[in-house]
């Protein structure tokens, strides 16, 4: 059977192009020698840290600007070394390092990979001292549309400050007012934010004009690695008195 003339000319134009193209494209291309050696690099840097300084803390960095981030490098440079990675590849340099450190728990860290984060290794401090590091470099920032609030949030009754020009923007949130002395005024407090529940757009635009910066945003510490074990965070918040406390606790009983 006869194909279209349509097609005909289709097929005849594919086969031109593929015989005339002087570097046909592969349907994948093979990383090059720079990136193997970058990855390669990346995989031993993270292994012998695991190794040799095995005091770490496991970091957080959602929504960490790129500013706080070298702000953060800076302060801990000669005292820690931060590194972060994508999640593939800090999985792989585990694996590769558990391999060949059998006894350096890094099988037990692989696992415990998850979300946005990366590692603080103590090189030359205590873990504490960088959690205070940490601390001093948390920023506020404005609610964004689709965010989680980590908190609850209310305005409160009274004067906002707005003109009323912009009640659109509290009607949109069915939210009472009142305009007194040429300004709007709520008239009974309002719960915006909810612990849990995504900002919605019209709520982020009225934080935006009220000028309300309710999120607070910087390296959170969530596990400590730490000689071949992992440990949830509240781990550090243990004072020595504490310790000492449960310890003659174990004497008392062991005594009677």
């Amino acid at each position: 059977w006869l194909k279209p003339h349509w097609l005909t000319a289709v097929l005849v134009a594919q086969a031109v192009a593929a015989t005339t193209s002087p570097c046909p494209r592969p349907f994948f291309e093979m990383p090059n020698a720079e990136k193997l050696a970058k990855k390669q690099k990346y995989f031993d840097k993270l292994v012998d840290l695991c190794v040799n300084t095995p005091n770490a803390l496991i970091i957080c960095a959602d929504f960490v600007a790129s500013t706080q981030m070298q702000d953060i490098r800076m302060e801990l440079r000669g005292k820690a070394v931060v590194l972060m990675g994508k999640n593939t590849m800090i999985r792989k340099a585990l694996e590769m390092g558990h391999l060949a450190h059998p006894d350096a728990g890094m099988d037990v860290l692989r696992s415990n990979i998850r979300g946005n984060i990366g590692f603080i290794f103590a090189t030359n401090c205590q873990l504490d001292d960088i959690r205070e590091v940490l601390t001093k470099h948390v920023r506020d920032s404005a609610a964004k549309s689709g965010q989680m609030a980590k908190a609850n949030l209310s305005l409160p009754a009274g004067p906002t400050g707005m003109d009323p020009s912009q009640t659109a923007f509290f009607q949109a949130l069915n939210i009472g007012t009142k305009i007194v002395k040429g300004q709007i005024e709520l008239v009974s407090e309002f719960p915006i934010l909810k612990q849990g529940e995504r900002v919605s757009p019209s709520a982020a635009v009225l934080l935006a004009k009220l000028g309300i910066r309710p999120f607070q945003y910087g390296m959170e510490v969530e596990q400590v690695f730490q000689d071949g074990s992992v440990f949830p965070a509240a781990v550090l918040d243990i004072s020595d008195d504490v310790l000492i406390q449960k310890f003659m606790c174990g004497i008392a009983n062991m005594a009677a």
